[in-house]
């Protein structure tokens, strides 16, 4: 009866984190992503342009005020948020640190990512982040990654900062950055499909098993909801691109 009450408590309490530190954090990261999308979307047709429209890449560039007011607002906030995630980790308040962090690294993927090739310095642009130009860039911040996490070189603030870069960046970059790779082969609408379903898909998998077997701590059902986020991320965003 002992090892049967014991069982049911550790079922009880096994929920309750996923609940709160899996599930919850999930909804929120969602949410966080729409509350900063919804700003950029209102601001970046705003105003006249600064400069006049050009093509980089196949892409023609909108360099309003508005969106330049955004880039610089969200450059700053991004300097804030992750302050105050590496200060409040500092502290051990999870929940605080990632969900700043989380935030920060959003806001700079919409600087860098969606902002900067807009405008021009001297004439010359800004190459698009998610383009195959960036290969070697992308390689270099994943090395990065890698040896930030063997020698511990980052708190959970700016991890969770990193990792949301990271995620938004890679996102993109499975089905925009490697198309090039294989244009003459599939077209981009097949590639888009495939390539966000194959990849969304695996990295589901892994956060869930990551969930299940491997996590033991909050930080760790923390990490797994940003897992399931990209994940079901790239997912529908290869859907509606492609």
């Amino acid at each position: 009866m002992s090892a049967f009450k014991d069982y049911s408590t550790h079922i009880r309490s096994t929920r309750k984190e996923l609940l709160f530190e899996y599930f919850l954090p999930l909804l929120a990261e969602f949410l966080i992503l729409v509350l900063c999308i919804i700003p950029f979307r209102l601001l970046k047709t705003l105003g006249s342009l600064v400069e006049e429209p050009a093509m980089v890449g196949e892409a023609q560039t909108q360099p309003t005020v508005g969106r330049l007011a955004f880039g610089i607002i969200a450059l700053v906030l991004w300097f804030v948020f992750t302050f105050v995630a590496s200060k409040m980790a500092e502290k051990d308040k999870h929940y605080a640190s990632s969900f700043l962090g989380f935030t920060a690294g959003i806001l700079l993927w919409q600087f860098i990512g969606e902002i900067s090739w807009h405008y021009s310095i001297g004439g010359v642009h800004f190459v698009p982040f998610e383009s195959v130009t960036t290969f070697p860039v992308a390689c270099l911040f994943i090395l990065l990654l890698i040896y930030g996490k063997k020698h511990h070189s980052f708190d959970w603030g700016v991890w969770c900062m990193l990792i949301s870069f990271a995620f938004n960046w890679m996102g993109h970059y499975v089905m925009e950055g490697t198309y090039p790779f294989v244009a003459s082969r599939v077209d981009q609408h097949t590639w888009y499909v495939c390539a966000s379903l194959v990849s969304g898909i695996c990295g589901l998998i892994y956060s869930i098993v990551f969930l299940l077997f491997r996590v033991r701590t909050r930080r760790g059902r923390l990490l797994a909801s940003m897992l399931t986020y990209i994940s079901i991320g790239v997912m529908a965003f290869g859907l509606m691109e492609g």
